[in-house]
């Protein structure tokens, strides 16, 4: 059973503890807060350490040695920091997840050791810009890196697309389409699927390639 470490028990790592344990994980948690400590012990019933989780006495006195995961959820970015750093060097931990509290700070976390980064101010930023559609197009899903973007594109009578096969659009490299539905019916796209006015296409592409994207099925606006 994979073990993973969670430091901090605020919200984000309460409920993180709460999935993780209901999804067969063994979870134990640090936090200084001894209130905090004993809700989850009581509540999920898992390992609870209270300290200072940027201490490696605290660490081992909860596993962390054997850790699979370790995550630090803390509310300060100083401290998460600290947290990826002995992850990395003390425990050679092989998955370190932080939390970015200011994403200013995002180029330290990396360098301390994060394998991945949860930048929940920028995420919810981009979120809120993305249900913005621009005019035959809308994103609907940001994927871990932010790199890739899943899009619906429905094509329109004077949409440069409508009449031409796949093989024989001039998307960006970066970009492919993955399926479309027409008349309610859902298929997959292939070069010799041809497009038509009214189809709603779903495409995966790098961010900076989306308006390239657009112009090429919608044409430009």
């Amino acid at each position: 059973m994979p073990y993973a470490l969670i430091i901090g028990a605020g919200k984000v790592g309460y409920h993180l503890a709460k999935m993780l344990s209901e999804s067969g994980t063994r979870v134990g948690i640090i936090d200084r807060d001894k209130a905090a400590c004993k809700r989850v012990a009581e509540e999920l019933d898992i390992l609870a350490v209270l300290g200072d989780g940027t201490e490696i006495g605290v660490l081992g006195e909860a596993d962390g040695e054997d850790a699979d995961y370790i995550v630090a959820a803390t509310g300060r970015d100083e401290d998460n920091i600290a947290v990826c750093r002995i992850a990395k060097t003390r425990y050679g931990c092989g998955r370190v997840i932080t939390r970015v509290i200011d994403p200013r700070n995002m180029a330290l976390h990396r360098l301390a050791g994060a394998d991945a980064t949860i930048d929940a101010t920028t995420a919810a930023a981009r979120m809120i810009s993305d249900a913005l559609p621009a005019e035959g197009m809308r994103l609907l899903s940001i994927f871990e890196s932010g790199d890739f973007s899943l899009a619906e594109l429905e094509l329109g009578e004077s949409s440069p697309a409508s009449g031409l096969l796949v093989s024989d659009l001039k998307l960006p490299q970066d970009c492919v389409l993955i399926a479309l539905i027409r008349s309610g019916t859902v298929m997959l796209t292939r070069g010799a699927t041809a497009l038509a006015a009214g189809d709603r296409v779903f495409a995966l592409a790098r961010r900076p390639s989306m308006e390239k994207l657009r112009e090429a099925l919608i044409g430009r606006t």
